[in-house]
């Protein structure tokens, strides 16, 4: 008997159909890696950009006096050094989230309004304005009449010269400014920062309703509280 040579046409209709299923496999498998190290990607740059959020925060308020209202006049609480910029020159009310736009009206441009809690402080730290201080506020942009949304900072670094401001993270739909109460050694609002002795700062970050936040940005950050100032 002759041994049988090649493959029968039912042989090779098999290979194929198995070549086929194999290379639809690999396929699949090759475009979930793609969409995988996308995700990834996208994932590790949205960490990265609220890593470096959180840092240039941190580094704003390291070297800033926080600016508190009490009984109509400003006070502001320094940390790192003991005057103001040279007391109410650089002393700006915080007043309300509603009403702050006129405080804040220096050369016929008022602020934006602010959606809850906000900061304004004085920092000396590198900043955009490239000044030696200057005045920041940060604030969730809630006016429809601006461009920014979410988390925005507004800087002024002297009364002559018009407010700027710049979106920080669209996605952070809620700020809460807390203070810490020496004689209680508790948190409070910032609207009853007035009536304590604050030793530090909270600040808390959460997003819109529905919305998605690295979670790095929903870790509070606290600043210790310095040496007290009261603007004349």
């Amino acid at each position: 008997m002759s041994a049988r040579k090649g493959m029968t046409l039912m042989e090779l209709v098999v290979a194929l159909v198995i070549t086929g299923m194999m290379a639809s496999i690999g396929a699949a498998t090759f475009s979930s890696i793609i969409d995988h190290r996308r995700v990834i990607v996208s994932s590790t740059s949205e960490l990265e950009r609220a890593s470096a959020l959180r840092d240039q925060i941190r580094t704003w308020m390291l070297s800033a006096s926080v600016q508190v209202t009490t009984g109509g006049a400003t006070r502001g609480i320094a940390r790192g050094f003991t005057q103001i910029g040279g007391g109410a020159s650089l002393a700006f009310n915080t007043g309300s989230s509603q009403q702050s736009g006129s405080a804040m009206n220096g050369t016929g441009i008022t602020a934006a309004v602010a959606g809850g809690d906000e900061i304004t402080f004085i920092t000396t730290a590198p900043n955009p304005s490239n000044a030696p201080s200057v005045r920041m506020r940060l604030f969730i942009d809630a006016d429809p009449n601006t461009p920014e949304s979410g988390l925005t900072l507004e800087y002024q670094p002297s009364t002559a010269t018009p407010l700027k401001r710049i979106q920080l993270e669209p996605s952070i739909g809620v700020l809460t400014v807390e203070f810490l109460d020496q004689r209680r050694n508790q948190w409070v609002k910032s609207t009853q920062a007035a009536t304590i002795t604050p030793i530090a700062v909270r600040l808390s970050m959460q997003p819109y309703d529905g919305g998605r936040l690295p979670a790095i940005l929903q870790v509070p950050l606290i600043f210790p509280i310095g040496t007290l100032t009261v603007g004349r």
